[in-house]
């Protein structure tokens, strides 16, 4: 299966994010379809924030629906070149918001299909705190899905620091497990590779991490504000090699996912069979 990470540098204006991300999407399937020895992609996977990035702290977050006329839009992207999208954003459900990864398949509806455990609350020194559980709840189920017989597991930026979700999706035989992430750029620099490969290694999976890159700036009028990511989006095999990287710029990566590999890696390390702790 081909897949694309879409590296992005979203704003808080949904409508010109959503623009991008269409074209985006378009350019890199027409440029495929110009080249007839490449291999179309399947699945594309956006990083965190994709539809709104909130860039002033505290102001009122922009939480779709899945019957949001963006989301039907994508769904029409989906229909018409009959690939799958998987988008994390605000979502609101139930009454609550959440930070929530959603598939968009062709000729199926949107659904939710993970909603972010951990969330972002943190104070860097020197920087201004940050608290996502001031306007998210947390999800409290490990989820995955399946395209084409490959078993996809999910998770969402924060939680790459939880070793624990990991151990669950490695119990649940994942093929591949997916990172979408708004990384800081000081945290990203100490800590985003090192645990993007750790989860590889110890799950025995390919990790796939879509990220946000640049400085975002407002769109509101009169406002001046930006927040900066830190980007290099990775395709990491289930050996725990870096195999793919964009580190800077809006852009796609393409990754194409081998089930024999994940097979051998686990045959010449039966991990699952070794494990002694519940």
């Amino acid at each position: 299966m081909k897949i694309t990470l879409l590296q992005l540098n979203s704003s808080d204006d949904i409508s010109k994010n959503l623009e991008r991300i269409v074209a985006l999407v378009e350019s890199h399937l027409a440029a495929q379809t110009q080249n007839p020895t490449q291999k179309k992609t399947r699945l594309f996977i956006l990083p965190e924030n994709s539809l709104y990035f909130r860039i002033i702290e505290g102001e009122p977050l922009k939480a779709l629906t899945l019957d949001s006329a963006e989301i039907q839009q994508l769904q029409r992207l989906a229909d018409l070149h009959k690939i799958d999208l998987h988008f994390t954003t605000a979502i609101s459900d139930g009454g609550k918001v959440w930070n929530a990864s959603v598939l968009v398949s062709p000729g199926e509806p949107a659904k939710i299909i993970y909603k972010k455990i951990h969330l972002f609350d943190i104070q860097l020194e020197g920087q201004k705190a940050i608290r996502e559980s001031d306007f998210f709840t947390h999800g409290d189920e490990v989820t995955g899905f399946e395209i084409d017989g490959v078993r996809f597991g999910s998770s969402i930026c924060y939680d790459l620091r939880f070793s624990e979700l990991y151990q669950q999706l490695a119990k649940n035989k994942v093929d591949v497990i997916l990172v979408p992430a708004a990384f800081l750029v000081k945290t990203g620099q100490a800590h985003w590779e090192t645990l993007l490969r750790a989860r590889a290694i110890e799950s025995q999976a390919y990790v796939l991490a879509s990220a946000q890159v640049g400085e975002h700036k407002t769109t509101q009028a009169g406002k001046a504000a930006s927040r900066f990511t830190y980007g290099h989006t990775m395709a990491i095999d289930p050996w725990g090699q870096v195999v793919e990287i964009k580190a800077e710029g809006v852009g796609c990566l393409d990754i194409e996912i081998s089930l024999d590999l994940v097979r051998s890696v686990r045959r010449q390390i039966p991990m699952s069979e070794h494990r002694r702790l519940k």
